[in-house]
């Protein structure tokens, strides 16, 4: 069976072989294709989305990857052809389009339509279904009349960023949508948005397969450090690390030494285009008025087996984000068994039970996030639980055969239809 599937970045392996500088972001795309590999009867091309416009043809740990360059005014038509080309190139039986936010995946499937060829659309995170979040539930009035320069230019930036950027690649995604045959999901919350748009399409669910030192790496109340925390995302809005930094002089009220690890570089250190440092503006004055500077901690960029590690040091794991599919960094946390706050969001719910494998709270209320926090902090028998129970519960999740199995049987059943 001869798959291929496009995705929205260079994996790992590629950019070895290619010499390049490697993405910290989409290591599930590299486990899974390692695992997909071990199947003697799947011949597998990875076409990659190539923002540097850089045209490759290379082999890797028994995968073809090829590109789909974008450059300056990449459109439609131009993508379509690259994706009719590729098609030509490596006669798929069925192709598989990872996630619906960029313009190629529209662009391959009218090729594979055109074609003849059985499609299945996996959803990441759903531009329509996150575009009323893009701001992160910021007042952007209060910061319009705030009084505040830094304000006033966050407000007026994140506004301009979720119109001018955002909005426009909504209606490809529903038109790609809306075209798919076949569906493939992970959450109830995908699964909605998917039948608002699309009822008629068949649906298949298949959890992620995580990146291995995730598997290898345990917490424990022995090996981690009290009143430490670990953040995976703060670069936009919608990640929501603004309401974790107005929790924090309430913990710190109680908790002087609380340490906050951030996963990548301070986003107000960004030297991309002013209209996407509008976040990073706010946030560094948030952070600055509160007084809770010294307490927080960015990373820098991390390698799976560092954050892995840091996972197992921390007191707690916080997903903060106002809108999400199925975060990853939840799931990597639950599989360490790192203690676990989530917001209740988008399909994080699926993912783990508030009180028995998570803490939840409402994404806005940083009050209730605090005392999640609180929780953890002062119950090491609660801890230890939420860790036995989300390592438990991740492990069957994120279980590297089965859900290889899973996607080849998806595979499978669309090419036998076909």
């Amino acid at each position: 069976m001869n798959i291929l599937w496009t995705v929205n970045l260079i994996p790992r392996p590629a950019a070895e072989a290619l010499g390049i500088s490697s993405d910290v972001l989409g290591g599930w795309v590299e486990a899974m294709a390692a695992q997909l590999v071990r199947f003697p009867e799947l011949k597998l091309t990875v076409a990659c989305k190539s923002d540097s416009g850089l045209d490759f043809d290379a082999e890797a740990q028994g995968v073809r990857y090829l590109s789909i360059p974008y450059g300056k005014g990449t459109d439609l038509a131009s993508l379509t052809e690259r994706c009719r080309d590729l098609i030509a190139k490596t006669r798929p039986d069925a192709i598989h389009i990872e996630g619906t936010e960029f313009l190629h995946a529209k662009a391959m499937l009218d090729a594979a339509n055109g074609a003849g060829i059985p499609c299945v659309v996996s959803l990441q995170g759903i531009l329509n279904g996150q575009y009323a979040y893009q701001c992160g539930l910021l007042e952007l009035d209060d910061l319009l009349f705030s009084g505040s320069p830094a304000n006033v230019f966050a407000a007026l930036t994140l506004h301009l960023r979720k119109t001018r950027w955002y909005r426009p690649r909504m209606l490809p995604e529903r038109e790609l949508i809306a075209g798919a045959s076949h569906i493939l999901g992970r959450t109830t919350w995908d699964r909605a948005h998917a039948y608002a748009i699309n009822p008629n399409a068949s649906y298949y669910s298949c959890p992620r397969v995580l990146r291995r030192p995730f598997y290898e790496t345990r917490w424990s109340l022995s090996g981690m450090r009290r009143h430490t925390l670990y953040v995976g995302n703060s670069y936009y809005a919608l990640k929501g690390f603004h309401f974790l930094v107005e929790a924090m002089p309430q913990l710190l009220r109680e908790y002087p030494d609380l340490t906050v690890y951030v996963a990548g570089h301070p986003p107000y250190g960004d030297k991309r285009s002013p209209v996407k440092k509008g976040y990073s503006a706010y946030l560094k004055k948030r952070i600055r008025d509160l007084g809770v500077g010294q307490r927080i901690v960015f990373t820098g960029t991390l390698s799976a087996e560092q954050v892995a590690e840091r996972l197992s040091q921390v007191n707690a794991y916080v997903l903060t984000s106002v809108a999400e599919n199925s975060p990853n960094t939840l799931g990597e946390a639950m599989l360490v068994g790192t203690p676990c706050i989530s917001s209740y969001v988008g399909g994080a719910p699926d993912m783990a039970r508030d009180g028995e494998e998570a803490l939840f709270y409402r994404s806005n209320d940083p009050a209730l996030l605090a005392w999640c926090v609180k929780r953890i902090f002062d119950d090491d028998a609660l801890a230890e639980r939420l860790s036995k129970n989300a390592s438990a519960r991740a492990a069957l999740t994120h279980s590297a055969d089965g859900n290889a199995e899973r996607l080849m049987s998806v595979y499978r059943e669309i090419v036998k239809e076909a």
